[in-house]
């Protein structure tokens, strides 16, 4: 018999042994989020791991040409453009690179317009008095007068959205700092001249309605601090702009700051959403919100009028006074939705529990978010009092998940019976709580049509998800 061999022994494994998907999946663990947001004075706040995004992703694409190929993908799928001569160099750099074909996600950050012709003047005050301030700003002015004077904002955004074809989603923010605010100081004594987002915020707008024109891609498009102003503005730019705008977007979320009755404003705002709700036929996703002390005293129906489309499976309305006959009409008109939040509106007339039964008994909803809901006349009692209402941040469609005040039917579990649990606020509930919810009417809810306590909202949630309509959809057992 010839000699037994030994046993061969598994050869050593190494990173470059590992599949294509593997190494980019780990390579997501390389690339954490920039997070970016706006304050509600406008300030807009960054939150960069600079060790994972602008070291670790950087290192593993040198190490060879594959890891360069898995890698690249990641590295500029988020760009960040400043509205500003070196923000749209960095633009052009990703141009020239050829790189604009990974981005999925632009964020277009923006700051106030130098507005009058006070300008000189100030700035002469501003080099004797405020030396520091005046080289910021002095630099800033010019470079806001270069980039408008030749449209070069304009046609660098067009050139890009044009090349981005994997590009999904668009962010238009706010930029205020420090030197902003000392500079809004100064100006107090000032009236010939003005520092306003309102200008800056309709030229975003309208320059990326034009940019859009050249591209192909099916976006979302988050603007967290619209000026009630620049919508109104809007209003005189060619119906074609807001087509193709209306035609590209799958998703819209914008939120307008009200320091006063917007219901005129808004009201005139009616032609410019029907240009585009008319071309927003691939719409999956709308959220509008007011935010402030005043909440928008208008109908809903001339707002949401346009908006019926098939695709529309999430709507979100923030700081309204409504008729509880309205929220039913937009509920029925739109039986296909899938996830309804209602945050800081307050009812005129009728019942919150009205409402409630027919969100139950004739939507299929998968998600509820009820939050600061109340009574007209109750919420009218607390700002006589002096009391702050404007502390409810924005909410819209495509936030980071549910708040902690929200019962989500993503968050449920099938117990051993097969029967779903559902987790509330305070945690799992059992499978006997869930059948007492579906046992409640809607006399039980404690629905006065006085005043809406907070406590009562998790209630309220869980029985709109509690209904037993949700067994049999699309042939599955009901799943929260």
């Amino acid at each position: 018999m010839g000699r037994l061999r030994a046993p061969i022994m598994d050869q050593p494994r190494h990173i470059h042994d590992l599949a294509d998907e593997l190494l980019s999946e780990i390579v997501d663990l390389l690339d954490p989020p920039r997070v970016i947001y706006t304050k509600p004075n406008g300030k807009v706040h960054e939150s960069i791991n600079i060790f994972g995004e602008a070291s670790d992703l950087d290192r593993f694409r040198l190490v060879c040409k594959r890891f360069m190929r898995i890698g690249t993908p990641h590295r500029f799928s988020r760009f960040t453009l400043r509205f500003s001569k070196h923000g749209f160099r960095r633009l052009d750099q990703l141009l020239e690179m050829q790189l604009a074909c990974y981005v999925k996600s632009i964020t277009y950050m923006v700051r106030p317009f130098y507005q009058g012709g006070g300008w000189p003047q100030i700035m002469q005050e501003l080099e004797t008095q405020r030396p520091t301030l005046f080289r910021a700003h002095s630099h800033r002015y010019r470079e806001q007068t270069d980039l408008t004077l030749h449209n070069h904002d304009v046609s660098r955004l067009r050139l890009v959205l044009a090349a981005s074809t994997s590009l999904q989603e668009i962010i238009l923010l706010r930029l205020q700092d420090g030197a902003d605010d000392l500079l809004l100081h100064f100006m107090r004594t000032h009236s010939t001249a003005s520092f306003n987002w309102e200008p800056a915020c309709t030229r975003a707008i309208t320059s990326l309605s034009i940019a859009l024109l050249n591209s192909t891609s099916k976006i979302r498009f988050t603007a967290p601090q619209i000026s009630p102003e620049a919508t109104l503005n809007l209003i005189h730019t060619p119906p074609e702009y807001f087509s193709a705008m209306g035609s590209h977007i799958t998703s819209l979320d914008i939120n307008i700051p009200s320091t006063t009755d917007l219901a005129n404003t808004i009201s005139s705002l009616s032609p410019l959403l029907l240009r585009f709700f008319i071309a927003a036929k691939s719409l999956t996703a709308f959220h509008i919100g007011f935010l402030g002390r005043h909440p928008l005293d208008l109908n809903l129906n001339p707002m949401l009028q346009h908006i019926h489309r098939k695709a529309l499976r999430k709507l979100s309305i923030q700081g309204w006074r409504l008729d509880a006959s309205e929220l039913i009409a937009v509920a029925r008109k739109h039986a296909q939705l899938r996830d309804l939040r209602l945050v800081g509106i307050s009812l005129r007339t009728g019942l919150w529990r009205d409402v409630l039964l027919v969100l139950r008994e004739e939507l299929v909803l998968d998600h509820i978010e009820l939050r600061e809901i109340d009574y007209d006349n109750y919420f009218d009692s607390i700002v006589s009092t002096g009391m702050d209402v404007s502390n409810v941040g924005p909410v819209g469609v495509f936030g980071p998940g549910p708040s902690p005040l929200t019962v989500s039917a993503g968050t449920a579990e099938v117990g051993s019976a097969g029967v779903p649990a559902l987790r509330g606020r305070r945690g799992l509930l059992r499978r006997d709580s869930v059948e007492k919810l579906r046992d409640l009417a809607v006399e039980d809810l404690g629905d006065d049509g006085v005043r809406v306590m907070r406590r009562q909202l998790p209630l309220w949630e869980a029985w709109v998800l509690s209904s037993m309509g949700r067994s049999g959809r699309n042939g599955r057992s009901w799943n929260m």
